[in-house]
């Protein structure tokens, strides 16, 4: 058994002991799956929403890929999402998908272009984060938003802000830098060796996209779309499976939080780790069945992504991608 087979297990085995603990202390109500079957339209708008999301996903690393120079069509950017999303379910690790995605593109380049289809998948991430970011801080410190008026939402309120130096300030003033110095950064980095090559083509790459603002801007608006969806449907759940009035705004104080908490590479897919940690933001703003919600919201949101395995097959017919390095 090889050390990767032996991560799986192990992530697995985090995630079992995670539910099964939260189930066997009554925290989290398995049954409340059911939700979906009692309620077809549920499950309707579940599937709906996410071919939206991932179309639109899609379309917003289609984009940011167009600003290095790389031109794929609408249907295989449609096509790899959904497989990226098959394997960041499958695969132990949420990058596994990008990686494979980007490997799919980058085959069919140049060796030089290929550091920035790497670089997009990145900035892809880093940009998806930050409209999860924009749309907690914009409903969390609205004028008239929860956190000015009840004292339980100050923590959460702190770590946001924390969130929005680090995902939306700090990018910022990279780009910044990078489109003043950038000519510089290329010739520190000019160099006949691999690695020389390789910061070679992402300092390349990181002057194009701070050249493209309106473009990363329209990214960041497609994240804010992705998001705030996102937030109005587990809201919409967590209604309907606790039985709560839970206000917009009140969800998307904990929602990014404990969205953060399943990237945490410490159990299959975040299951475990994100029902405890929803659970506790639940609880620390005065609401209950964070973990029964996120449980739903998760099998809901994961399901689907095995339906990738389609177009994934599909794939399979052509030559089978090796392990490119950037370079």
């Amino acid at each position: 058994m090889n050390r990767q087979q032996l991560i799986w297990i192990a992530k697995l085995a985090v995630a079992g002991l995670l539910i099964w603990w939260l189930s066997a202390s009554g925290t989290l109500d398995l049954s409340a799956l059911a939700v979906f079957w009692d309620r077809p339209v549920l499950l309707v708008a579940n599937l709906a929403i996410f071919a939206f999301n991932n179309v639109i996903a899609a379309y917003r690393w289609r984009l940011l890929l167009g600003v290095v120079g790389v031109n794929i069509t609408a249907g295989r950017a449609i096509s790899l999402q959904w497989v990226g999303a098959f394997f960041n379910v499958v695969v132990p690790g949420n990058i596994g998908g990008d990686v494979l995605r980007s490997i799919y593109v980058a085959r069919d380049l140049a060796p030089e272009q290929r550091a920035s289809v790497f670089a997009t998948t990145f900035v892809d991430r880093v940009v998806a984060l930050a409209g999860l970011v924009v749309v907690a801080a914009a409903l969390t410190f609205a004028p008239n938003g929860v956190v000015w008026d009840d004292p339980r939402f100050r923590q959460v309120a702190v770590a946001i802000a924390v969130l929005v130096v680090v995902t939306l300030i700090a990018p910022m003033i990279a780009l910044l830098v990078i489109k003043r110095y950038g000519s510089r950064m290329e010739r520190w980095a000019e160099s006949p060796t691999r690695l020389g090559k390789l910061v070679g083509q992402l300092v390349i790459s990181a002057r194009l996209f701070s050249a493209r603002p309106l473009a990363l801007l329209a990214a960041l608006s497609i994240s804010v779309v992705i998001h705030l969806v996102g937030i109005l449907w587990f809201a919409e759940l967590a209604n309907v499976i606790t039985g709560q009035t839970i206000s917009v705004t009140s969800m998307a104080s904990v929602y990014p939080l404990g969205m953060l908490s399943t990237l945490l590479p410490i159990s299959y897919a975040g299951f475990g780790v994100g029902h405890f940690a929803f659970e506790q933001l639940f609880n620390l703003v005065g609401l209950h069945g964070g973990a029964t919600a996120i449980n739903v919201y998760l099998v809901g949101l994961t399901a689907p992504c095995l339906g990738g395995v389609i177009p994934y097959m599909t794939l399979r017919r052509e030559a089978t991608p090796q392990s490119l390095s950037p370079g």
